[in-house]
């Protein structure tokens, strides 16, 4: 009775793919191929890597401005002491009449200037930021203003050197 065990025609034991392929039913990829398979974690490191790296680049260039305004401070604060002591070496060099009239210049230009905030404003105001270009008129009004300028040159002829130097050496 043994011998009466034959399992070669066994409708049943068919190779599954082939029959898969028969009835046209795809297969989903097996749970054992990793290659194929999404891995949620890599994808959520991968967005808190993106989102991480861009609160740096805010964080970075806030403290750029940041580093940038402190400069722009100081050297302000810089002419304005530079101003102040040149006008100072100048006051103390002009007779009593000359103290007199630059005293009286002084109160009436800080009068025309609250006058002009008050004034005066609208009508100065502006859309745009305009570059100044070669050529242009420069108006400084005090010592403060020259002050700026030179700085502003002396920053533009250190540039021109510096490439200069970086011409001459690219062409020997």
């Amino acid at each position: 009775m043994g011998d009466n065990w034959d399992d070669s025609d066994d409708e049943w034991d068919v190779d599954d793919d082939a029959l898969d392929a028969k009835l046209g039913i795809k297969k989903e990829a097996p749970e054992g191929n990793w290659d194929e398979e999404e891995d949620l974690a890599l994808k959520e490191k991968a967005a808190q890597d993106t989102a991480q790296l861009a609160d740096l680049k805010k964080k970075g260039s806030a403290l750029q401005a940041k580093k940038q305004a402190d400069k722009e401070r100081q050297e302000e604060l810089e002419i304005a002491r530079k101003a102040m002591e040149l006008e100072a070496e100048m006051e103390a060099k002009m007779s009593p009449d000359e103290r007199r009239v630059l005293e009286r210049q002084r109160i009436e230009e800080a009068d025309n200037a609250v006058t002009e905030d008050l004034f005066g404003a609208v009508e100065k105001m502006s859309v745009g930021a305009k570059t100044q270009e070669a050529g242009d008129k420069v108006v400084m009004k005090d010592m403060k203003d020259h002050m700026k300028h030179a700085r502003k040159v002396a920053d533009c002829l250190k540039v021109s050197a510096m490439l200069d130097v970086i011409i001459v050496w690219t062409q020997s």
